[in-house]
Order: structure tokens, then C-alpha cells, then sequence
């Protein structure tokens, strides 16, 4: 269970962090390095007393976030702005790759406004043309993403846990997923 449910931590600020495993949270609240925020009822049981299990959790040091940096370009991060969906058929169940949109040979650069993410079907059907000569449009624009938010992948986790969440993240975070 410890591994299975995941836990939000904030920065000193109250600034969401990232999500970590159930058991590095409670390790961190009680090894004083981080406070519980907030809990919905479930507990940790051991053989000599139980401890309530954090939904939210708040370290006490402060992380300096270098906010200049500009989000790394890569398929990881190709995959996560475009929700692992395709963006020419809208399907995210097949094996996803990453697509040119103006291809390579014909002059496209491997960057964020022309690379997206496809099903390998739909890859392989586009081959070395356009969209706009497929006659197959994107679902969005391919753009640089928000460097702030882009790794937020809100993990799947009981809906006590997905109502707290949303109050400590942004609205945006949420539009990207079905349980809104």
C-alpha cells in the first residue's frame, strides 16, 4: 500500500513540489522533515500504534527553484505536454512516438512548435508529408510548454485524495486529465 498511493509535497512556500510514494512521505514527517498538511482518514497500522496517512505534505526547508531555466526538450516532455495522446487521431492507447510535423527531410527542425506526439500508425500513414497534405489536422498547436507545471503528472489515487490535491494545484494541471 505504501508504495501504491502517492503524496503531495509543497515547498516551504505552500509552492506544489512533486507527488512521492506514501512511504518516503511518512518517512519525512516522521524524521521531522516535513510536516502533515492534510489526511482523509486512511491509517498506517503497526503492531503498536497506527499513524494517519498524509494526503498532503509540507517540507520545513525551503527548495530554490532556478525559475530561469527554460523546460528540457525531450520526449519525455514531448510525451507529458501532449498527455500521451496522439495528435492526429486522439488515441493514447497504441505505443506512442514522437512526430515532425514538417518533416525533417523537408526542412523541419526537432523542436517544440513542430514536433508532436503520434501513434505509430498514425506516424506511419503521415510518412514524409504535412498534415495539411494529409488533410489530417493537429489536435493543438505544438508549442513551448509552461516550464512550471510540465511535470505534473497528477497520479491516479483515491478521489479523497484527488479533491484535496486540487486545492494546492492549479487549474490547468487538472484540465490535461479526465477526472476533472
Amino acid at each position: 500500500m505504501l508504495t501504491s498511493f502517492k503524496i503531495l509535497v509543497l515547498n516551504y512556500s505552500y509552492e506544489p513540489l512533486q507527488f512521492c510514494s506514501a512511504k518516503r512521505a511518512v518517512v519525512m514527517v516522521l524524521s521531522g522533515r516535513a510536516e502533515q498538511i492534510e489526511c482523509d482518514g486512511f491509517q498506517i497500522r503497526t503492531p503498536s500504534s497506527s499513524y494517519p496517512l498524509p494526503a498532503v505534505i509540507r517540507i520545513l526547508k525551503m527548495v530554490k527553484r532556478n525559475r530561469r531555466h527554460q523546460v528540457a526538450f525531450s520526449k519525455k516532455n514531448i510525451l507529458r505536454r501532449d498527455n500521451y495522446t496522439c495528435q492526429y487521431c486522439g488515441i493514447s492507447k497504441h505505443p506512442m512516438t514522437v512526430d515532425h510535423v514538417l518533416p525533417k527531410s523537408r526542412g523541419g527542425k526537432t523542436d517544440w512548435e513542430n514536433v508532436v506526439v503520434a501513434c505509430k500508425p498514425c506516424n506511419l500513414k503521415k510518412s514524409n508529408r504535412t498534415p495539411a497534405e494529409m488533410g489530417i489536422p493537429l489536435l493543438s498547436r505544438p508549442s513551448r510548454p509552461d516550464m512550471h507545471w510540465i511535470h505534473f503528472a497528477v497520479p491516479k489515487g483515491p478521489e479523497s485524495h484527488v479533491r484535496i490535491w486540487k486545492k494546492y494545484l492549479p487549474k490547468k494541471v487538472f484540465n490535461r486529465y479526465a477526472f476533472n
